[in-house]
Parts: C-alpha cells; structure tokens; sequence
C-alpha cells in the first residue's frame, strides 16, 4: 500500500465498478422488506451546491444502511424543470447575446431549452456520481418527461372533476419582468428604506373636515374605492357609513370599519385599495367595494380616466403624485420609514399585488385531510419542532394560485371549443363533451412548477398506472430537504399523496440544516458566497465531505461552513489507510482465525472488543435515531483514538511477532469498522476492505454489524483498568516528562504487581519497563492502586528549572485570586468556573510532582 491515502486516484475507480455490478439497481419482485427514498428533485438551472451535498449525503447513509440491514433499497434519482427559474437563466443568456425570447420565437426558445435541460441534467447526475450517492440510474426521471406530464395533467383533471380547481380574478403576487403570478411562499422580502406620507381626503357633507390616511404606496390612491377604520377605533366612530372624496380623481369613497385595520399604524385610517393589496381585496370582499386594477401588467399605472399619470412606471408616477397633492395642501407629514417590501425570489423584481385571471386550487378540505392524518401520526418529522411549521400554515392556508404566465412549464390541460365551453382533459379532446364542436383553444397558462413536484414521490413510480414499482416502492420511506421549502414543497406532497394515493408519501421527513457561508451570509452564486462542492471534493475528497455532513446536517438549524473540519475528516481518512497498512503487514500469510471470547486474550484484546461492541450499539442508535453526529462522533472516537492511539500501540510488536489473538482481533475490528464507517465514507472504505485477506464482495452487499454481547464489558472492568488506570497512568508518565521539560521516551519505567502483559507492552514505548517486587525509597508517583510507579527525580534528570516553577506559581496565583473573587463565582457561567477550578488544581499538582512532594 502507499504511504498516504489518495482520494482522487481512488473514488472514481470505485463508483464505476459499484454501477457496473448493478449494486443500486433496486427489485420490485425483492421479497426482502422495501425501503425507497425519492430525490428531492435538484432544479435545472446550474450545478449543485452543499445544500444538495448536505440532502444527498443524508439520504446517502441511510440508503446504504438499509441495504447491509437487508432491505431492497430504492433510491430514485431525478430533477426539475423549474419553469421560471430556468426561463430567467435563458433570458439572462439570451440579453448577453442581445436577443429575447420573444425575438427567438416559441419554437427555438423550446429548443434551447432543451439542450440546456440534456447538458445541466448530465451535469447534476455526475456531480451525484462524485459524492458517492448510491442512486438507481436506471429509474432517472425528469419533471417534463412524457410520462410524467401524463401524470400532472391527470391530477389537474381529477382535480377539476373534484370541484377543486376554479378559475377567476383574484389578487395575487405579480412579477412585472417575469411577467407571471408569483407563490405567497416564493416571495423574497427585503427590508426597504421608503418614506411614509400622510394625505388628507375630504369627509363629504362637511366644508374644511378631513380624514388623513397613511401610505408607502402613494401613486395607487388613484385606485381607491374605499377608506377603513378599526370599529373600536373612538376617533373615527362617527366617520363610519359616510364618504371621502379621493384627491386628484373625485371619486366617493364609503368610510367602513373593519377590524383588519391595525390603529396604531400611521394615522389609524387605511386606504382601501382591493386592486393592489390582498388585506385591502379582502376588506373590499366584506364590504362590496369595487375593484380597479390600476397597474398594468408590466408595472406601469393603468389609470386612464387620470390621463397625467395613466402609463408611468411606479415611481415615477409616485414623484408625480406627491408633488401634485403637495400643490393641493393635501401632504401633511412625510417621514423615514423602514419595511419589507416582497421582490420575486428568482429575478429580484419588486412584486406588485395585483388582480389576474388565474387557475386556484381549493384548499380547504385538502389541509383538513392532511391535518387529520397528522394527528394520526401519519408522518413523523425530525427533528419534531419542524412539524409545527406544516401544521400552522394548513391551518390558516388559502387557495393555492396554480397557475403561471410563462413561455417553461406544464401547459394547464383545458380546452375551450369555438362555442365557448370549457373542458379539462389529460388527451386533447376530438370533439366538444357539450357540443359537436372540433374546435379549441388551449389555455396558454402553465402550472406552477410545485403543483407538478407535489407528485414526485408518486409519479416517480409510475402513476397514475398501477405499477410494479409503484406497488413496490409507495409510499416512500423517507423525504429530506431544508426547512425553507416545508411549505412550498414537503406540504404539496403530503395532502398530494392523501389525494391521489389515499395514504402519506413517506413515513418520515428529516429537515436538514442550512449550510451557510464561514462567516454566516447566507450562500449565494450571484452574491459569491456560494461553495462548489467539488472543489471540496477535489481538495480533500468526497468522504472527508460527507463525514462533515453527516457530522453537522442534523446538529442544528444552521450551520457554518468549516474546512478546516473537513481537512480533518481527510486526515481521518489517512489514519485509517494508516491503521490499515499496519494490520495488514502483521496478518502474514497464514489464515486468521475467528475471535472467540475462550480464546487466550490480553487485556487490550478484551477491551478494544468491548469498545467495538459499544461503538456498533451507538453507531446504530445514531442512524435509527436521526442523530447522524452522534453515530459519526463514535465512530471517530474509535477508529481514532481507541484502535489507533490506543489498542494498535499496544499490539504492533505482538502483530510483528506474529500472535495470533493480535492478529484475529485487529482483523476482527478493522472489518466490523469499516462497514460501521461504510455509509459515511464509502470509497476509503471500500478501497481498504478489499486491501484486507480473504475473498471479499462490495460491502453493500455485506451486512451491517451487530454487537456481540459476549465480548460486552460487564460492570465495566476492563474500561476501569484500561481507561483510568493503564491509559491514565500513561497520560500521567507523559505530562510528568512534560513538565519537567524531558524527553518524551527513554528512562525508566517501574511496574509493580502489574496484572498484565498489556501493561508492560503500552508502558514499554515510553521508557525500559522493569518489574519490580519492591519498590525503591524516595518519592514516587502511584496509580491504579500501586500497579505502576516510577521515580520522581531520576539521577539523570537534569532539575526542575526555577524560571518554570516561578512562572507555574504565577499562574497558580492568579487562578486562585479569580475563584476568590465572589464576583467572579456568582457571575461567570458555572462551565467556566469550573473550568477555572480544574486549572488550579492541575497546577498544584504540576508544581508538587515538579518539587517532589
């Protein structure tokens, strides 16, 4: 073996030979228990980044865990269309080249699209490919493969025949560059620094009486029809059931009281505006008020009976609208003021509320199906507080607005023939259901693109035909993702499959954190904060990757990009080549036997079999119990510091010599490690399970280890003995030699009624060991009930330097002068007080053992 572990001369190899033997090809005929995990759908709109490393390592382990646990594993790979992300990707590249859509025309539009869906797709699965992910190929689907457009028309349709779905003018989120509806939950809200005027309206039926409102938005007064007070409001009581005259227009407006008013904003007094606003559209419902639409489509006034301001863009009808009203004495305050103002999440655009014909699905009996399975426990969440999120939008969800103006997506299946009727159909129709009309009209909309993802977990396997797989393989098993998509997405696909499938899409949701940049920006390509993941990759390897992931993505709601913690996952990654050489060049060429509990162990053979069994109990509970950094730390904790510090120091001039429970025990718990380690980081160990004896196949077809409750430390003796005695004693020798500044090795070393040959051999690396039966005069370090000690002052020695113990009295000095402060004690965290107490007593005991006492 080489002398270092070279990750990128081993991971490709490895991935071609596991796809080459079929070993992620799932069976739906398997009589072995089914588990399935549907990707969540990566957009097509770029390559990925550490949040899909983060989803696709979690789903990883767990796909890989089922298998050595004897499941028959699907995990499905696939991606999304993203209408109108990817639609303003190709209009960003189209205005580079100093065209539109519209000049390149629907065709060729359709086209280009295409070819970046073919060339980004191949990119994403091979970015998948390089991190490991153990996904069946051989099922990849697309949002806007034939088949699955089959299955978003088909919901559509039975939708509609439901009764669910409902087209009409209702006020919804407006892009004006997208052109497009816009999702409540798809709006990006950024804190704006505007100013917020107060205008006078005249109260009709009484000269010189006014009723001041207060507005961000004064350009859209132009499309008033009302004026609103709380009805508990006593200010404005007697103004309620009389009218307004809207300044610049004339027009009357009814004063209401409605308790959607909020009295302490502004003046109290809202401007009723249910063209522009959803609280406003709303007030206007309850109240009969008319409806303006006063913006165009591309944000610019529509208000043609004010022709001065009819067709100006926002802002500059707003500069235009002020210093008219300015002219009419009607602004009587006009003051800073700092709000969110809601920009479209894919082109940064200020949204405009605004009134359009759209497509809306009924919400209200779907959220009482998904609220009733949840309180039957139908999906569980982890971690649990995440499901509240899920609850408390169902229960105040409105209709969903399903469709979008754009050239990318599902086209909604209606047709409307030349006499007017209306008709949804999967299939074009031939002829009219109500009339023989062979005419139609398609509707030009598309759906939004989570109506289509809401089936993923579903159309993936097939429906809406009923499909080996589909019987196989639904509901899935597990979905992750992060929490900022619970709504637009986990949600959808929750009352989805309750809808279509009678039954949750999968049992459980993880919820991942969000990886955010080493300094806490939030990750972003077009802010330069984003992180490639395979220049991670190619710097420290995709294991040292994913053992980060799995160490963090379930650790807490946020967390910080740390390289330095992945380079030290890389090192973990070397140790364990290292770890590995060294078993292997002790086994020689003679058969290792088996490990059995009669069989003539030492000491730290017991142990580190004790440990193992320990370790592989933790390592499962951590998995099963979604604490992957519980399950990661072990293993770390093992592999580094038990079998590598600890047992291989121990047992490497045993291995030299050939003993044969060194060899069978090191054999035996580098095997049980490395399939422990095998769902974490799949290529090292890979690459060294095959680098160990004996004929061995591909470790996911090995199975997962179980603790061997012969080997268990009952009462836990030998971790008393080897951990606080013989390992302690060793730590105590070094901080000995430490102290007095002498070298780490060499000496003597005095062993006194040892109980075993272990403790000779891990003492041995330190000095020459001598067995004594009775021990020398003079003062002397004991532990572990007198099993070891050793002279304080060996006559070659040199002594304690006086600069070192003045400079240890003054810190001793200074510890005890903090914990005598009573400040200090009361006020300082209990941790650090602690630790400061700890301190002071580690120094007395340097300085005693340095003065010989």
């Amino acid at each position: 073996m080489p002398s270092a572990y070279d990750s990128q001369a081993v991971e490709a190899g490895w991935y071609a030979r596991w796809e080459a033997a079929g070993l992620f090809r799932a069976d739906a005929a398997s009589g072995k228990p089914h588990y399935s995990i549907a990707v969540p759908p990566p957009n097509v709109t770029g390559e990925l980044h550490l949040g899909h490393a983060t989803n696709g390592t979690i789903q990883d382990v767990w796909a890989r865990y089922r298998r050595m646990t004897g499941y028959e594993v699907l995990w499905l790979p696939g991606t999304d269309h993203a209408a109108i992300a990817t639609q303003n990707v190709i209009e960003k590249q189209l205005e580079r080249e100093g065209t539109t859509k519209e000049e390149l025309g629907r065709e060729a539009f359709a086209e280009r699209v295409e070819s970046w869906y073919a060339s980004v797709g191949d990119t994403i699965i091979g970015q998948f490919k390089q991190l490991g992910a153990s996904l069946d190929h051989s099922r990849t689907r697309f949002t806007m493969d034939p088949a699955y457009v089959r299955a978003v028309r088909t919901a559509f349709v039975r939708y509609h025949q439901r009764g669910l779905l409902y087209r009409g003018p209702r006020i919804v989120n407006w892009c004006p560059r997208c052109m497009s509806a816009i999702s409540d939950l798809e709006v990006d809200w950024q804190e704006h620094e505007d100013t917020l005027y107060q205008l006078a309206y005249d109260v009709e039926g009484e000269p010189g009486a006014e009723v001041v409102i207060a507005t961000v938005r004064p350009e859209t007064i132009l499309a008033d029809t009302g004026v609103a007070v709380h009805p508990d409001d006593e200010r404005y009581r007697a103004l309620v059931g009389r009218y307004a005259r809207l300044p610049l227009v004339g027009r009357r407006l009814p004063i209401v009281a409605d308790p959607a008013v909020t009295p302490d904003f502004g003046t109290g007094v809202l401007k009723v505006t249910p063209g522009h606003d959803i609280v406003d559209w709303e007030i206007g419902e309850r109240h009969g008020l008319p409806v303006i639409n006063g913006m165009h489509l591309d944000g610019r006034l529509n208000v043609p009976e004010t022709p001065a301001y009819d067709g100006l863009p926002a802002l500059e009808a707003r500069a235009r609208v002020i210093a008219d009203l300015e002219r009419e004495g009607r602004v009587h305050a006009a003051t800073p003021y700092r709000h969110e103002v809601g920009h479209c999440d894919r082109c940064g655009t200020v949204l405009e509320p605004l009134v359009s014909e759209q497509w809306f699905l009924r919400m209200g009996e779907l959220a009482r199906m998904s609220l009733d399975s949840s309180a039957r426990g139908g999906v569980r969440w982890h971690p649990e507080r995440h499901e509240r999120t899920y609850l408390d939008w169902l229960r105040g969800i409105r209709d969903w607005c399903v469709s979008r103006q754009l050239w990318l997506g599902h086209r909604i299946p209606v047709y409307t023939c030349a006499n007017g009727h209306l008709s949804a159909a999967v299939e074009a129709p031939a002829v009219c259901p109500e009339c023989p009309s062979n005419r139609f009209t398609e509707d030009p909309d598309v759906l939004d693109t989570w109506f289509s993802s809401a089936l993923w977990p579903f159309a993936t396997l097939g429906w809406p035909d009923d499909t080996p797989d589909l019987r196989a393989f639904y509901p899935t098993s597990l979905n992750t993702t992060a929490r900022d998509i619970i709504n637009l997405w986990v949600t959808r696909m929750i009352f989805s499959g309750l809808e279509f499938m009678e039954e949750p899409p999968f049992a459980d949701v993880i919820i991942h954190a969000t990886i955010q940049t080493s300094d806490g920006r939030r990750m972003s390509k077009s802010l330069g904060t984003g992180v490639d993941p395979r220049e991670v990759i190619a710097a420290y390897g995709a294991d040292a990757l994913r053992a980060w992931v799995a160490q963090v993505g379930m650790s807490s709601q946020d967390v910080r990009f740390d390289e330095s913690r992945i380079e030290g996952f890389k090192r973990f990654a070397n140790k364990l080549w290292n770890a590995t050489r060294l078993v292997r060049g002790g086994l020689g060429a003679e058969p290792v036997p088996r490990v059995e509990p009669d069989a003539e162990l030492e000491l730290m053979d017991r142990w580190i079999m004790a440990r193992l069994q320990a370790t592989v109990a933790a390592v499962t509970a951590g998995i099963e119990g979604y604490a992957f950094q519980s399950a990661i730390s072990a293993l770390y904790e093992f592999a580094w510091h038990d079998l590598c510090d600890w047992y291989l120091e121990a047992a490497k001039s045993r291995l030299r010599d050939g003993d044969p429970a060194a060899r069978a025990v090191s054999l035996h718990v580098l095997d049980v490690l490395l399939r422990l380690l095998h769902p974490f980081m799949p290529f090292v160990t890979e690459e060294l399970w095959h680098r160990l004896p004996g004929e061995r196949d591909f470790l996911l077809r090995t199975a997962w280890p179980e603790s061997d409750r012969r080997f268990d430390d009952a009462g836990g003796t030998l971790a008393a003995e080897v951990e606080r005695h013989l390992q302690g004693t060793v730590e105590e020798l070094r901080q000995y030699r430490k102290t007095l500044r002498l070298a780490p090795r060499g000496g003597h070393v005095l062993i006194h009624r040892a109980h075993d040959a272990s403790w000779r051999r891990a003492l041995a690396d330190l000095g020459a060991v001598e067995v004594v039966t009775e021990l020398p005069p003079g003062p002397q370090l004991g532990l572990a009930e007198g099993f070891v000690v050793f002279p304080m002052r060996a006559p070659a020695e040199p002594p304690v330097p006086a600069q070192r113990l003045a400079q240890l009295d003054a810190d001793l000095e200074r510890a005890d002068s903090k914990l005598a402060n009573p400040e200090f004690v009361a006020r300082a965290p209990a941790a650090v007080v602690e630790k400061e107490r700890a301190r002071a007593a580690e120094l007395r005991s340097r300085i005693a053992r340095m003065r010989g006492h």
